[in-house]
Parts: structure tokens; C-alpha cells; sequence
């Protein structure tokens, strides 16, 4: 009896350990391309929507559409298309590092810096759903969020 007991405890465990490899619902993500400085704290995004953010970052004038292929992001934060509105519109400085390299951030980054600082404009982006992302209900749900802030 003490046996057949220890045996299907062995097989019930067995069983409970390959349900926890793969066997579940995947992981519901939105995988958001964005200039440096624009996403903050994003756990009440996750906490509301059920959908996990995979945060990529790119540096102004860098080429947007390799990055999203390469990356193969959801959503993109970029330049504001002719006729649309801004989401978000930053101020930006231009810093020159000890080194002698440039940098723009934007200025409420520019405190973490040591240089000469002077402005640099301001960048506007639109959040736009890439064609080719992989999860349309989490893309949406956040255009939705980043939009109503």
C-alpha cells in the first residue's frame, strides 16, 4: 500500500512538473519601441491591462523601421506624421561630455550628465501600432493607455 502511495506521488508530481514547462497560457506582452527618456513606470500598465511591457529604446536619428524589424516591437513611439497630433512632446538639450561627444536627452535627463549643456528643440512622437506586431490586444491596450495620460 506505502508503494503504490510513494508511486503516484511520484507520477503526481511527474505530471505537475511538465504542466509548469510550457503547458500553460503564454505570457501576454507588448513589446513598445520608444526614444530614450518617453516610457516611465510602467506597472500600473502591467497591472491593468494583464499584458507585460518589453521596453526598447533608440537614439534620435537612429533608422526606426530597422529597429522595429530587428526587434520585432508591437508598438512604436516616433516622429509625428504630417496631419497627426502629438502624444508627447519633450524639451531637449545637447550636452558635450568632458570626452568631447554630444549627446541629446531630453532635459529632465540632463541632471545625470557632466558638460556644457545648451537646448537642443524638442521632439514630438505619436504612438502607432506597427503592422507586423505579434499582439494586436495588448498593442491596443496600450495606444490606449499611453494616449489618455
Amino acid at each position: 500500500m506505502l508503494r503504490s502511495m510513494w508511486k503516484r506521488a511520484l507520477v503526481a508530481a511527474a505530471l505537475l512538473t511538465v504542466a509548469g514547462c510550457g503547458g500553460g497560457e503564454p505570457q501576454r506582452e507588448v513589446r513598445l519601441l520608444a526614444p530614450v527618456g518617453l516610457v516611465g513606470d510602467v506597472g500600473p500598465f502591467e497591472r491593468e491591462s494583464g499584458c507585460r511591457v518589453d521596453l526598447r529604446v533608440y537614439d534620435e536619428g537612429e533608422n526606426l523601421d530597422a529597429i522595429a524589424r530587428r526587434r520585432d516591437v508591437d508598438v512604436i513611439a516616433g516622429p509625428v506624421p504630417p496631419g497627426q497630433r502629438a502624444d508627447d512632446s519633450v524639451e531637449l538639450v545637447r550636452i558635450t561630455l568632458a570626452s568631447g561627444v554630444e549627446i541629446t536627452v531630453p532635459k529632465a535627463l540632463a541632471r545625470a550628465y557632466h558638460g556644457t549643456i545648451r537646448p537642443a528643440g524638442r521632439r514630438s512622437t505619436a504612438w502607432v501600432i506597427r503592422k507586423h506586431g505579434d499582439n494586436p490586444d495588448c498593442a491596443q491596450r496600450w495606444l490606449d493607455y499611453a494616449t489618455s495620460q
